[in-house]
């Protein structure tokens, strides 16, 4: 198997840095975002589209505002000067990330609806998301603790 150049560039990168940013001003799910969560480095992002999801604000990460540069300045030199905020915001990001955008989620979501579909059935999730869906049918309850996106309460822009 063969990684895409663009796939071993974001690599490298986020293997090199030390703080991602992310400051769209209108975004859906950016699965950048996650991305660097796995590499453990703390994200500063825009409050714009899906991103509130992916970033604990204080734990593995900022939001920030569109447009604040004065808060992403700050929180850059918090970060860049207290290594252990660096640390702990690194280890919450790496231990803290959600598999539900990765590899493992998205196989489980197109492995359940290839399996209802090819059964013929019909999916209803009336707003459940359909990793919920097939753990709940597999018996797979969601363990105390287990790193899960949000599902209410998020104040999303854009």
């Amino acid at each position: 198997m063969r990684i895409g150049p663009s796939d071993q560039i974001l690599n490298a990168l986020l293997s090199n840095a030390t703080v991602v940013l992310q400051l769209s001003l209108r975004e859906g799910f950016e699965v950048k975002v996650s991305e660097a969560l796995h590499h453990g480095k703390p994200v500063i992002a825009t409050r714009a589209g899906g991103i509130p999801l992916q970033i604990q604000h204080g734990k593995s990460g900022y939001l920030v505002d569109v447009g604040d540069t004065t808060a992403v300045a700050n929180h850059l030199y918090d970060l860049w000067t207290n290594r252990e905020l660096y640390t702990q915001m690194s280890e919450f990001a790496k231990n803290n990330v959600s598999d539900e955008v990765g590899t493992l989620g998205n196989a489980l979501s197109w492995l359940y609806l290839g399996s209802k579909f090819s059964k013929g059935e019909r999916i209803k999730p009336n707003g459940r998301w359909l990793n919920d869906l097939a753990r709940e049918e597999a018996g797979q309850p969601y363990l105390e603790g287990e790193p899960r996106l949000p599902r209410e309460g998020l104040h999303v822009v854009g």
